[in-house]
């Protein structure tokens, strides 16, 4: 059987999901222009990809964060203190 891993708290997650440089940078265009799909091919990279940042679950390699920097002006800096701030998740038995 599985292990399940322990949930933080979902408020929490949420607030440091829109708070994502990407997302953030997205939600500014204008509706029609910038779909995950859109800006992966720009950039050369998967829909999958950008999903996964937006998601924070994986942080862009450094050829991406390369391209996304002169396409966004999101620095890698920016990323990163982001990326740092990730909700912990909670330990079995820890109170909520």
């Amino acid at each position: 059987m599985a292990k399940r891993r322990a949930a933080a708290d979902l408020g929490s997650v949420a607030s440091w999901l829109a708070e994502n440089p990407l997302r953030k940078w997205r939600g500014a265009q204008k509706p029609e222009g910038w779909r995950q799909a859109v800006l992966a091919r720009q950039i050369k990279a998967s829909h999958t990809a950008v999903r996964l940042w937006e998601e924070g679950k994986r942080l862009p390699k450094i050829d991406a964060f390369a391209k996304l920097e002169a396409l966004t002006k999101i620095t890698c800096q920016e990323w990163m203190d982001w990326y740092k701030r990730r909700p912990k998740p909670k330990k079995k038995g820890e109170a909520r």
